[in-house]
């Protein structure tokens, strides 16, 4: 029997539905800025809806990491082979198999018929995350080192906030954006009590949490108008004020929104098989409308592949559960490290803290070690 990812669980109710939600943004952004620049360097031409793009930078990714990171505390105390088999090798084996498909999709591009250049890309891309995938692999990264690290919560997060005050370009994208990113998914994980005291003082007060964060998009916005998203990002501390502004931001608006987009939480409860798939119907459908040579307007034609590119991932998914192609978004039994059994009798220990769990927390914490 296979594993279904965590991912892309089944609903929970009430306090928690946010979470969803709030993944079910981030992964529809990400969707559509991929959308947008495969078109605009394809086209050599800059579209309307550009401006939006930038402005969600400040948030999308920080916000995906700070979310991940919400559910480490409770694995993060585990031993490491039970920690490895749950949190780490679903990552890996959804990375080195997607992997695969991405270059086999591009081996008339990159190995125009060579079998040693298809596997030496693969092989490159076991120590250069690849393309679309570089998030899979520093989710594996990032609970990896928080786990090794677990002992010394205040210095490694100030390391982490330190290394994303500046931008990092070695040209190595694991060195650049883990440096550039851990410390929201540190965040996540170390403050995790205080985010759920945020969401409920959020869900209490609606009304004055509207006009926060309208004060924050509204600044935000202002601060993207003035020179843009690299502007922004080559400033000292930049990165980090406004990342974590920007994640409070989308749980704010999550909060606020939950239970009443059913589609986003949905999208957010299966965002691994979106983030995994889409790529195939955003780059086929680019090419069609390419070669048909018929003027499109570039924004307009985004969203609305965007909408087909995160529609046919969840229709795959949903459509190979249970068969013999299951695999593709499930763990099969044969890549686990150990048995379901052992698992049961491992004593838990939480991740050490700024400050005790609540409520909120302990419930999180009681998911993430499902």
């Amino acid at each position: 029997m296979s594993e279904t990812t965590g991912l892309a669980q089944s609903r929970v109710p009430s306090r928690l539905d946010w979470v969803d939600t709030a993944k079910g943004f981030c992964i529809i952004l990400v969707v559509l800025m991929h959308v947008v620049v495969g078109f605009e360097v394809a086209q050599e031409r800059e579209s309307w809806i550009d401006p939006f793009i930038d402005w969600a930078k400040l948030f999308r990714m920080p916000g995906f990491f700070l979310l991940s990171g919400l559910f480490a505390s409770r694995l993060i105390g585990k031993s490491w082979p039970d920690f490895l088999d749950r949190k780490v090798a679903p990552f890996v084996y959804f990375y080195l198999l997607w992997l695969a498909i991405h270059c086999l999709l591009k081996f008339q591009t990159w190995g125009q018929g060579d079998a040693a250049t298809l596997f030496g890309s693969y092989t490159l891309g076991l120590v250069q995350p690849f393309g679309l995938l570089w998030f899979i692999y520093l989710l594996a990264v990032f609970f990896v080192v928080t786990k090794a690290a677990r002992g010394y919560p205040v210095a490694s997060w100030l390391i982490a906030a330190a290394l994303a005050t500046v931008p990092v370009t070695t040209g190595w994208l694991l060195v650049d954006r883990f440096a550039g990113y851990y410390v929201f998914f540190l965040s996540g994980a170390l403050f995790a009590p205080t985010i759920f005291r945020f969401a409920d003082w959020v869900r209490d007060h609606r009304a004055a949490a509207l006009r926060l964060g309208l004060g924050w998009a509204a600044a935000s916005a202002f601060l993207i108008s003035l020179g843009g998203y690299e502007a922004l990002h080559e400033t000292f501390g930049a990165d980090l004020v406004l990342g974590h502004a920007g994640a409070l931001g989308i749980v704010a608006l999550s909060v606020v929104l939950a239970g009443r987009l059913g589609w986003v939480a949905y999208c957010g409860r299966n965002s691994l098989p979106v983030y995994l798939g889409f790529f195939i119907p955003m780059a086929l459908t680019r090419v069609l409308l390419i070669k048909a040579e018929m003027p499109f307007d570039v924004g307009a034609a985004s969203l609305l592949l965007t909408v087909l590119c995160v529609a046919l991932p969840l229709a795959l998914h949903r459509l190979v559960r249970g068969t013999a192609l299951a695999f593709l978004f499930e763990r099969p039994r044969w890549f686990r490290l150990r048995s379901a059994g052992n698992d049961r009798a491992e004593p838990t220990e939480p991740m050490p803290v700024f400050e005790p769990e609540d409520g909120a927390a302990s419930e999180l914490n009681a998911r993430a070690g499902r």
